[in-house]
């Protein structure tokens, strides 16, 4: 069987190679080969591989591409990919936020919404083009009927920037805003949060999250959490994302069955080798697995162990 999974020293190969040892071990005479994928590609791997052969990883916003036809998987499978089916969530979720130099903050704003009625000529950060981080923050100001150009035309600017530039560009104070898309707590927020001595959190109008959510799909509505931050003073909803293991809908259910059975009851192992998968507990991921249902050996393994 080949694993499709992400970039060597990456959240979903390290995930996938604890999960792999794990199945050698409980699963007789299985034999599984990882490989560098990416979220948006491993999904055609897996639809369009033999369905024994093949398990991927991708985040929940490209599960809903998957499925209805859109977004970069759209653009080469105008009619989905609907063959794919999840076995578990990795509870591992990135949490939506947008940020400002208290400086640049206009009196009495304390929302997004707020801020963008204002109009400001800021200098806004957002992450790579293609980032899911990048793409939701899109749909954010869609929502709010704002566009990337009318941040420019406002007499403001937009820069593209890694996730690590973030922290650089605020505490240097070369950007207004900044957006991310990034698990809790992240390293490059810890040093925003420690430097830019006057960040504001603004909040996001819960109207606007049910609608990005009810929009689109893949997204997770949570409150961010406060505890790691001290720039943060409570929790604010948010949409989040997280991501699936998954697998082609012809996989033999027994096979499935296995499969999701040995990551539940060792649930613990992916706990205590990876400390992005503290939260890795099998009462939480076999529920909201995006656009994916469950592959009916999942629904399986997850019934008979309680989880359903």
């Amino acid at each position: 069987m080949t694993a499709y999974a992400g970039s060597v020293g990456g959240l979903y190969m390290e995930v996938m190679s604890v999960w792999i040892s794990d199945w050698e071990t409980k699963i007789d005479g299985l034999n599984i080969s990882a490989v560098s994928g990416g979220g948006t590609t491993n999904p055609f791997h897996i639809s369009r591989g033999a369905p024994n052969e093949a398990i991927g990883i991708t985040d929940t916003i490209t599960t809903a591409d998957a499925m209805e036809g859109t977004g970069d998987i759209g653009k080469r499978a105008p009619d989905g990919l609907k063959n794919l089916r999840a076995l578990v969530r990795f509870n591992a979720l990135s949490h939506s936020a947008f940020m400002i130099r208290g400086s640049a903050l206009p009196d009495g704003v304390t929302t997004v919404g707020e801020l963008l009625d204002e109009k400001p000529s800021l200098r806004w950060a957002f992450f790579q083009r293609g980032n899911p981080g990048e793409l939701t923050a899109r749909r954010f100001l869609e929502a709010y009927g704002v566009s990337i150009e009318d941040l420019n035309d406002w007499g403001g600017s937009v820069s593209y920037n890694p996730q690590a530039e973030h922290s650089s560009l605020m505490i240097d104070g070369h950007v207004d805003v900044s957006m991310v898309m990034t698990r809790a707590p992240a390293a490059f927020m810890l040093d925003m949060d420690a430097s830019v001595r006057d960040l504001v959190w603004l909040k996001i109008e819960e109207d606007i999250v049910d609608k990005v959510i009810d929009s689109y799909g893949g997204y997770i509505k949570v409150d961010h959490p406060a505890e790691f931050y001290d720039s943060l003073e409570e929790p604010f909803v948010t949409a989040s994302v997280d991501h699936v293991l998954f697998v082609h809908e012809d996989m033999d259910e027994e096979l499935a069955y296995q499969l999701t059975k040995s990551v539940l009851e060792n649930a613990s192992n992916m706990r205590n080798a990876l400390k992005s998968m503290s939260e890795f507990y099998p009462e939480e991921v076999c529920h909201d697995t995006g656009r994916f249902p469950l592959h009916e050996g999942a629904e399986r393994a997850c019934s008979e162990l309680g989880y359903l």
